[in-house]
This record gives C-alpha cells, sequence and structure tokens, in this order.
C-alpha cells in the first residue's frame, strides 16, 4: 500500500526545524525538499530508501522534536471526519480505521482496563537506528496530533499518561526534555506505546459534529485509501524508478541520483532496466510526457508556468519537445 508524500514533507520539516542538514542530504539524490510534490504517493520501500540517506547520522532521541513539527494541515479529509464525528470515541475509531492516511507507518489500537483506556501505538521497527529514530517521530507527532485535534475541536486536552517503548535516558537533563513534552506521568520500557485517559473521554460530545459533513468526508478517505491500495504487489524496477521521479516537480533527478536514492549502483540500474528493455531516459521522458498532458488538462497553468514545473528552463522547448511527442503545440491542445 502505498502512502501520502505528506508524511515524508512533514519529517523533512521537523529535520529543518531541529537543524539537520536536510536539504544537503536530499540535494544528494536529487530532490528538492520545496519542489516535492503535496498529491503524489510514495511506496513503503522509496520512502524508507530516502530515510536512509536523510536520516543517516541523525540520533534516535532527536525524533522526540521533530515529531514536534508534525501537522494537521495537509490531512483535509480526515481532519474533517474526526473534527465532526459524534463524540470522541467515534473520532478515535475513525483515526485508528484510517490511520493510513496519516504519518503513521506503526499500527494503532485501543486497549481497555478497568475505567481507562489507551491509544496504543506499535512501531514497525525498534531494533535500528533508523527504525528508533522514526518511532521517535512518529510517537511524537501522534502526541501532537492528539493536541492539536482537541485544540481545533475547542475541547480540553485530557490528562493522560504515557508509555513510551524506549530506555530511559540515564541524564536528568534528557529526562526533563521527555517530561517537559510528555508530562510528568511518564513510563519508559513499555512493549509499545501508549497514550491512556479515563474512558469517560469517550462519551464527550464534539461541538462540531454533524452527520451530513461527516457522511461527505468518510466518503473522501474511503475514496483516497482505494487510491492508496490501487497497487500493493513490490514494485517493479521501473516503477520503483517512475515513483522516485514523480516525487517532486521541475528539474528532475539525474539517473546517477536516481540509483543512489535506490541504493543501486548506476552501472547497475543501467543494466537492470535494459534487461526489462527500458531506460532513464525512456522512463523520464514518458513521466514529463504524462504531467504535461495532466496539467495541460487540469487548465489552471499557463504554458509559461507548466514548462517551469517540468523542469524546462525555457517554454521554447517545452513547445518543441510536445510537438515532437504529440504532434501539434501544447496551445493547439488547449483549443
Amino acid at each position: 500500500m502505498k502512502r501520502s508524500v505528506l508524511s515524508l514533507m512533514y519529517l523533512i520539516q521537523g529535520m529543518r526545524k531541529a537543524g539537520v542538514p536536510v536539504d544537503h542530504k536530499l540535494l544528494t539524490i536529487g530532490l528538492r525538499a520545496d519542489a516535492l510534490d503535496p498529491s503524489s504517493v510514495i511506496h513503503p520501500s522509496l520512502e524508507w530508501d530516502v530515510l536512509k540517506v536523510i536520516g543517516q547520522d541523525v540520533v534516535p532521541e532527536k525524533g522526540l522534536l521533530i515529531g514536534q513539527y508534525y501537522a494537521l494541515a495537509g490531512y483535509g479529509p480526515l481532519l474533517m471526519l474526526l473534527v465532526t464525528s459524534e463524540n470522541l470515541g467515534i473520532a478515535l475509531q475513525q483515526g485508528i480505521r484510517y490511520q493510513a492516511l496519516t504519518h503513521s507507518t506503526g499500527k494503532l489500537s485501543i486497549k481497555y482496563a478497568g475505567h481507562q483506556v489507551a491509544l496504543c501505538y506499535v512501531p514497525q521497527d525498534l531494533n535500528s537506528n533508523l527504525g528508533l529514530l522514526r518511532a521517535q517521530c512518529e510517537i511524537s507527532g501522534t502526541y501532537k496530533f492528539i493536541q492539536d485535534i482537541y485544540q481545533m475541536m475547542g475541547l480540553a486536552v485530557p490528562q493522560m499518561h504515557i508509555e513510551l517503548p524506549f530506555a530511559q535516558p540515564e541524564d536528568q537533563q534528557s529526562l526533563e526534555i521527555y517530561q517537559d513534552y510528555y508530562g510528568a506521568e511518564l513510563q519508559f520500557g513499555a512493549e509499545c506505546a501508549k497514550f491512556w485517559f479515563d474512558d469517560a473521554v469517550l462519551n464527550v460530545q464534539i461541538p462540531s459534529a454533524d452527520q451530513m459533513t461527516f457522511n461527505l468526508y468518510e466518503s473522501k478517505c474511503i475514496a483516497e485509501l482505494e487510491r492508496l491500495n490501487m497497487d500493493e504487489s513490490v514494485p517493479s524496477l521501473v516503477q520503483r524508478v517512475q515513483d522516485y521521479l514523480e516525487l517532486q516537480e521541475g528539474v528532475m533527478p539525474t539517473m546517477a541520483e536516481t540509483a543512489q536514492a535506490l541504493q543501486i549502483p548506476e552501472r547497475t540500474l543501467r543494466h537492470q532496466l535494459q534487461q526489462v528493455q527500458s531506460s532513464y531516459k525512456q522512463i523520464r521522458e514518458q513521466l514529463i510526457k504524462d504531467k504535461a498532458l495532466r496539467l495541460i488538462e487540469y487548465k489552471e497553468y499557463s504554458i509559461e508556468m507548466i514548462a517551469e514545473l517540468l523542469g524546462y528552463s525555457e517554454p521554447a522547448a517545452f513547445n518543441h519537445a510536445f510537438k515532437r511527442w504529440f504532434g501539434y503545440s501544447p496551445r493547439q491542445y488547449f483549443k
């Protein structure tokens, strides 16, 4: 199942704020953070390849700060679904049901114990530094997500007891950083992250509840899940290259940069593409052709803007290429 590239974009934003030289790292694989297309999707394996580059030499504990810069803004349909739910219990169920639309790569669930209920989060990997970094980011981001949702609903954030699946910091200063963010009622060494609160919270009515709006955005969330689920198979090498080139607008990564991002020697990438009667140049050109048609049919951009979005320094060069591909100019296609 593919994911929205928003997760990667929020991770990059958080790394910037945390002082990680993420932009320089991205440039080594031909990506520019500000050119990433927020409407694109990414396969988890490709997302992991990018994380290997930008997360290199970043200590896992840095994720506590990085995750605090994750935002709600990009999760439009899901956000509207949650804030129009009848009560917090239903909102929690919907958040778990549609967690694939969020930054989360782990698994969310609910646990009940007496009069307490916990939102549980099981990270994918706690056995590598990179896995721990992502877990720290996502758990910190989830906590911020909870706080931001309450504020959007106009409700007070309930008292929570939090358990983390990390070792307790050895020095007092680091421990206090965790406590300042998560609160004093904090426990380390749990099997997964748990956000405990009184189960009476589940019945709290949401002031912005609206059944008609809820139904509308539920259908949008279902449609988005179907879009992400369209291809659940392991992507072919051609698909991996295409997915990588789809990530951003404007100038595309070179073959050398793409090979580095995919952790494949450039000569090997070239040879393996030849084995399937393809090439980097063919994949790149087909992608530009497809994007050109989509942007023109959208009818919101000028020819000059489309040329820039596709990485052409001059509109004339784009016009020439378009005519070579389709037999007529972009302006003739417009008519």
